[in-house]
């Protein structure tokens, strides 16, 4: 649709055209030259009138539009803001600058000065940065401090913008925004990170940030004592290409399954970092994440622990040298017991015969908890590689059932196994799997309410293999159920504090693990107990051909 404008412009072109037309038509008119020049100037003249009424009209309201859109922006702005003239007397303020003031609805701010409503020493600055604005006709910024009538005290952020006509500063607009709350943050901010940065300096070993392409944004002081170089030569480097060249493709992997996975790793390895002989480090690493989860950073720790594995070192080397000590006798007294109860130096009767068999259980126990130390310690030693075979999965479990019978028998437990499996075989480690089974077993056993039924469950779903050892037993709390395949860790419940608890459990983990499966333990507070893992039916091993099961 065409504008009111060019409405108007057709208008007159369309009589100033019919006026020529007429002109042409009539060539024996009376009217002179000078009589049709004065009729086209009036005419202009005309169109050039009305256009100025219209655009008058037009800057009369947006002006008044303009006009209300400041005044609405003056009187409902959040910030407090004023004016004053040339004289630093103040001309008006919005209704938030006269709460602030403490200004009720009569009394005016009109041709006051700071001094009436600040403290002298607050005024004299304030009018001190007014002058600085009509002197250089520049935009500056303070801070001040303002008591209010509750006895708060908050603090200003001041904007100070010059007002100026055509050719003079005619007076300064003020803007105050309350960032009480703000700097209260900052101070608490500076202070955390002064602790911070405090505990960071003071940590037995070594910190340092990186960003995610291995510019080093913090280090400790521990890092610049080591290398040699202040914390801001290192700062902005790429430390690691510098002082672990050696290392440099390991790392690398390292941080970039950090950022990959935004969890955190902790690793150990036997390096020579720093030029030095070689030592075993603890190396954690862990994720700087955003307010968005985004990884923009990694910090890493690393602690020199050689004193940790020599120490875990002779641990490991007693505890062996114990246990071997103590399985030569045991060995000893079980080969006596089975000469006595094959009646070999004599008739025993019943009474005899059943004492001779608690001893024989109870050494067969202490064996099987020597095996299982030794196993634990021989499996942090060794590498342990899986070395699968083909095996009737149902029964490696009712030999170990058969095996462990004795132990459950002086607890008068029963073991049922049940199982719906349509291919019993599987490809695993059949010596490791067995111990997991055996370990399973004995732990439903040695926490099992006497005179019950060990239930164990044989089930496959999805090509796996699942395992379930179910009897009755004290609850296990949850917080309980997430450590107790951790090293060494016992239930504080009496029931649950013997020396063997955290080994075969840990022991099994490592197992499972290894097989590419998951060990698991439940426990309800109608003493239903449940120890169990799932593997996957075929062992899978890279770069080797994997024996078909039929």
């Amino acid at each position: 649709m065409l504008s009111k404008k060019l409405h108007r412009k057709m208008f007159f072109y369309t009589i100033f055209l019919v006026f020529i037309l007429w002109m042409l038509a009539e060539p024996n008119t009376a009217l002179s030259c000078r009589d049709a020049c004065f009729f086209v100037l009036m005419l202009f003249l005309a169109q050039s009138w009305i256009e100025k009424k219209y655009l008058y009209s037009k800057l009369s309201v947006k002006y008044k539009n303009q006009a209300d859109l400041l005044n609405n922006l003056f009187l409902n702005c959040p910030d407090l803001v004023y004016r004053k003239d040339s004289n630093l007397r103040y001309k008006d303020c919005n209704p938030i600058m006269r709460t602030m003031l403490n200004l009720d609805k009569k009394d005016s701010i009109f041709n006051k000065t700071d001094y009436d409503f600040y403290p002298r020493k607050t005024a004299k600055v304030i009018r001190y940065y007014d002058r600085q604005v009509i002197k250089t006709g520049r935009i500056v910024s303070y801070k001040i401090e303002k008591n209010q009538p509750n006895g708060e005290n908050k603090i200003y952020e001041t904007l100070l913008a010059p007002i100026t006509d055509k050719t003079h500063i005619t007076g300064v607009i003020g803007i105050l925004r309350d960032t009480t709350q703000f700097e209260a943050l900052k101070e608490k901010m500076f202070i955390q990170n002064a602790q911070l940065e405090s505990i960071l300096n003071n940590m037995p070993y070594i910190v340092y940030m990186k960003d995610c392409e291995g510019k080093l944004i913090f280090s400790n002081k521990n890092l610049e004592k080591q290398v040699g170089v202040s914390q801001k030569m290192l700062i902005g480097s790429n430390f690691s290409e510098k002082y672990f060249s050696d290392y440099i493709e390991e790392l690398q992997k390292d941080d970039t399954k950090v950022i990959k996975t935004k969890e955190s790793i902790v690793i150990e390895k036997q390096l020579n970092f720093f030029n030095e002989t070689k030592c075993w480090y603890q190396i954690g690493k862990s994720p700087i994440l955003d307010h968005k989860n985004n990884v923009v950073g990694i910090i890493v720790m690393i602690k020199n622990i050689d004193n940790e594995k020599a120490m875990e070192a002779r641990k490991r080397n007693l505890v062996s040298t114990i246990t071997h000590d103590l399985k030569t006798p045991t060995n000893a007294q079980l080969g006596a017991m089975n000469i006595l109860l094959d009646e070999s130096l004599g008739k025993l009767n019943n009474e005899q015969k059943e004492m001779i068999e608690l001893i024989k259980n109870s050494n067969i126990y202490m064996k099987n908890m020597i095996s299982t130390i030794l196993s634990a310690y021989k499996s942090e030693d060794e590498a342990n590689p899986v070395t699968p075979s083909v095996f009737n999965f149902y029964e490696l479990v009712h030999i170990t059932a058969k095996e462990i019978a004795n132990l459950s028998g002086t607890k008068k437990q029963n073991i049922i196994i049940m199982s719906n499996l349509l291919n019993e075989e599987i490809q695993a480690d059949k010596l490791q799997i067995k111990r997991a089974v055996m370990n399973l077993l004995g732990n439903a056993i040695t926490y099992g309410f006497e005179q019950t039924d060990i239930v164990v469950n044989i089930t496959e779903k999805d090509n796996y293999i699942i395992f379930n050892v179910i009897n009755r037993g004290y609850h296990i709390t949850d917080e309980k159920i997430k450590e107790i395949f951790e090293k060494y860790k016992t239930n504080e419940n009496a029931k649950f504090n013997k020396a063997s608890t955290g080994l075969g459990l840990y022991l099994s983990k490592k197992i499972i693990n290894s097989h590419n499966g998951e060990i698991y333990a439940k426990s309800d507070k109608s003493n239903i107990c449940t120890f169990g893992f799932k593997i996957p039916r075929i062992f899978e091993v890279e770069e080797s051909k994997v024996k078909e099961i039929v």
